[in-house]
């Protein structure tokens, strides 16, 4: 708003700070006011108002610019993005980020070492850390559609309003600012000044803007008003287009809050439809928390907040990778390849299950059930002595195995896992002690990886136990699951002995389409 001479350029922290605030509180009360009016009345109105003002931007842009031109651009870009899209998805800068001396390119000549963390990494985490409000809300107002129209409408045509977005917008910024930098170095072959093609006429710009080229009306070169330079830079109708997209900007902090308010009502209330009282409680509490977080820290405890939301989006990776296996198993299921749950072989212990009922049972105040304390126990033993219940659940496996494997066999993978485990432990104890020595950086980190590498050894003889009984009992899986389960919660790997502790279920054979109709034993 200084940018734009709403605010006088002399005010201080604290006053800005102030408007701010008062800023969230306005976009705040609006959002309020359109949660409470509903989905189908409050929420789409406003979507649809931010949605066709961008569109009225992006076509007068168009328009405006070298229509020709950005038509070429957006060919050209779709051609380079499908072109460079798989070699994208699986660059990750291995060389460029090594230390220069350690393997980085002698000549100097490669990308920086941090560009993954500043772009790549930083854009998926921010994008994740979006994924549960962007996904419930999409869950939410896609009620009625099938799940092939979810998935193919927003895989597509949001990517395609990205497409034009960026291309109409992109193009016309890089044009602009080729065609300063050139009247610049015509002024200064031919007259001598840099400044001889100056833009001196303060009728479409701020007197704030900094340097101008007629361009063809105006190019303010001040760090940070990049969008308005370009709205500014048409044949003065600069401040329209500026007012325009100050509107557009508010509607989609609005839609953003008042969407986030109601995915937050939604998870609140369950699912059910929520009270108004509850959806104004949302709407209000967003707007105080991101007052409150600006008066304390000023606006880099926003900045930290935001980084907190990226930090978080790592862990949610792990979950969001959950849940493309579910979607994919409810898909088999719909489609008749898989029967259902509770009409197919499962786990006796669930890998979410066991000690992990115990906070649920906290959680609920005692409405869910407290598992027993041999859970406790068993769990216990499987994180301090796995080779124990390796050995026990193989040996129970083999009584109900056609052609039962050896007992030396099991013998031998129990020791295999036992010298595995206890190394990790050891040599991990170990590579602390050189690391605390000054003297000895190297053999610590030396005893580091040896530790990584009996770690692996151990899980993986660990999931080709978990993989031989899931077979025995015609569990749903992937040797992908066994081996994530090994690396990642190998304690609860105990639901292999509560798996065994009982007589197996026949493998059952279903016929594609008579999920749950056909079966018999193998």
């Amino acid at each position: 708003m200084q940018r734009l001479e709403w605010l006088e350029g002399t005010l201080t922290e604290d006053q800005l700070t102030n408007t701010a605030a008062w800023l969230i509180a306005v976009i705040t009360l609006l959002a309020t006011a359109s949660v409470v009016a509903g989905l189908d009345f409050g929420i789409k109105t406003v979507s649809y108002t931010a949605f066709m003002l961008g569109n009225f931007l992006m076509v007068v842009i168009f328009s405006l610019d070298e229509p020709w031109y950005i038509l070429n651009v957006i060919v050209q870009a779709v051609g380079y993005h499908l072109a460079h899209f798989v070699e994208l998805a699986f660059d990750t800068d291995a060389f460029a980020q090594l230390d220069l001396g350690n393997g980085r390119p002698n000549d100097g000549k490669g990308a920086h070492p941090s560009w993954m963390d500043w772009w790549t990494i930083f854009y998926w985490g921010w994008w994740i850390a979006w994924a549960p409000f962007v996904g419930t809300f999409m869950a939410r107002i896609s009620r009625g559609r099938t799940i092939k129209q979810v998935v193919l409408y927003t895989l597509t045509l949001p990517f395609l309003y990205a497409v034009l977005w960026f291309c109409i917008f992109g193009a016309a910024a890089i044009r602009m600012n080729r065609r300063a930098i050139w009247l610049e170095n015509v002024g200064t072959e031919l007259y001598g000044n840099a400044d001889y093609f100056l833009h001196t006429d303060l009728t479409f710009r701020p007197s704030g803007a900094g340097k101008c080229f007629d361009v063809p009306a105006s190019l303010p070169v001040l760090f940070g008003g990049y969008w308005f330079d370009l709205m500014g830079q048409y044949y003065g109708m600069g401040n329209s287009l500026v007012f325009v997209s100050i509107v557009t900007t508010i509607l989609y902090f609005v839609t953003s809050s008042d969407s986030g308010s109601l995915v937050v009502d939604l998870i609140a209330a369950n699912g059910r439809e929520a009270h108004v009282v509850q959806r104004i409680f949302w709407a209000v509490t967003e707007g105080a928390v991101a007052i409150a977080a600006l008066a304390s820290g000023g606006f880099s405890s926003l900045t930290a907040l935001q980084a907190v939301s990226i930090v978080m989006g790592l862990p949610f990776t792990i979950v969001m990778m959950m849940m493309c296996t579910s979607l994919w198993r409810a898909l088999k299921v719909e489609a008749g390849e898989i029967a259902p749950r509770g009409q197919r072989p499962d786990w006796n212990l669930p890998l979410y299950g066991g000690i992990f009922d115990a906070p649920e049972w906290v959680l609920t105040f005692g409405r869910s059930k407290m598992p027993p304390l041999r859970v406790f126990t068993t769990f216990a033993l499987a994180t301090v002595m796995p080779p124990v219940l390796f050995w026990r659940s193989m040996r129970a496996m083999s009584k109900y195995e056609k052609a039962p494997t050896h007992a030396g066999t099991h013998g031998m993978l129990a020791l295999v896992l036992g010298l595995a485990f206890k190394a990790f432990v050891i040599l991990h104890i170990v590579s602390w002690v050189y690391q605390a020595d000054a003297n000895g950086p190297k053999e610590g980190k030396a005893m580091w990886a040896m530790a990584w590498v009996a770690y692996l050894t151990f899980a993986g003889v660990l999931s080709l136990g978990r993989h031989q009984i899931r077979r025995l009992y015609g569990i749903e899986g992937s040797g992908i699951e066994d081996i994530c389960a090994a690396v990642f919660l190998y304690p609860q790997l105990c639901q292999m002995l509560a798996q065994v502790g009982s007589e197996p279920a026949p493998k059952p054979v279903y016929k594609k389409g008579q999920a749950g109709a056909e079966c018999r034993e193998c």
